[in-house]
């Protein structure tokens, strides 16, 4: 005998024919349950309270409008923060760099400088002095990067910052207390144009030029970044500084 399939849907209709009934039910009892509460005494003690708890919701409804307010206000605040916090890093920063404690890196200019050997291999009874690059050179030379504009300059490694000092002790040429030996390459990061202009014009790298020092330099595209100079690792003088709380004691 062939048995009859039901349908995989039955149960499941079935399932929902159920539970509507019990839904029924439950509204018939609710409804009965409301007509019986209008005849009971009671009733004026249930309206009592549902009116308190109405006063209530709107009491709370009320707090949660309140509330939702500081909170934008809040937002908005820690908002403000945050940016004053931006800038304040910014600031940081930019001042990090000036103080050249942050190594730094962007287009620029290549300066290559050394002593005139081939000169004073011509003329081995003239003044060696002549021949040979010294601290005035290197001095005069960053300050002419600095007045371009420079924002970042070195020397053989050693980063120029505020406190340093380009200066000879005895036959060797010191700059914040490193000794340097010829060649001196001075790297300086700012505007390529302006800074080879400062030092096409310059009167210190002109006579050195001129005298047949092998000098050069050569500068970066300004859609480049090759330039990378180093952050300033020592110390900084603070003998004539004072802050203000040491002034009024």
């Amino acid at each position: 005998m062939k048995q009859i399939r039901l349908p995989h849907w039955l149960p499941w209709l079935t399932f929902i024919f159920i539970l509507m009934g019990l839904f029924l039910v439950q509204e018939l009892r609710i409804q009965s349950a409301i007509s019986a509460a209008s005849t009971d005494p009671k009733t004026e003690v249930l309206i009592s309270l549902i009116t308190n708890l109405e006063s209530e919701t709107a009491a709370l409804e009320e707090r949660l409008a309140t509330l939702r307010q500081e909170t934008e206000t809040i937002i908005s605040q820690s908002t403000t923060g945050e940016s004053q916090l931006t800038d304040l890093q910014n600031q940081l920063t930019q001042q990090q760099i000036r103080a050249g404690i942050t190594a730094l890196e962007g287009p620029g200019i290549t300066i290559s400088l050394d002593d005139n050997n081939a000169g004073l291999n011509n003329a081995p009874a003239d003044d060696p002095n002549r021949y040979v690059i010294h601290y005035e050179n290197l001095l005069y030379i960053v300050n002419d990067l600095r007045n371009a504009g420079a924002e970042g300059i070195s020397i053989n490694g050693q980063r120029i910052v505020v406190s340093s000092e380009i200066r000879c002790v005895g036959n060797v040429i010191l700059v914040n207390t490193t000794r340097l030996a010829p060649p001196y390459e001075i790297l300086a990061i700012g505007d390529p144009q302006e800074l080879e202009d400062a030092i096409s014009t310059s009167t210190t790298y002109q006579q050195l030029a001129l005298t047949g020092f092998p000098v050069s330099y050569k500068t970066t595209s300004s859609r480049s970044h090759k330039i990378s100079l180093p952050a300033y690792t020592g110390s900084f003088s603070t003998k004539i500084l004072t802050s203000d709380s040491q002034e009024e004691v």
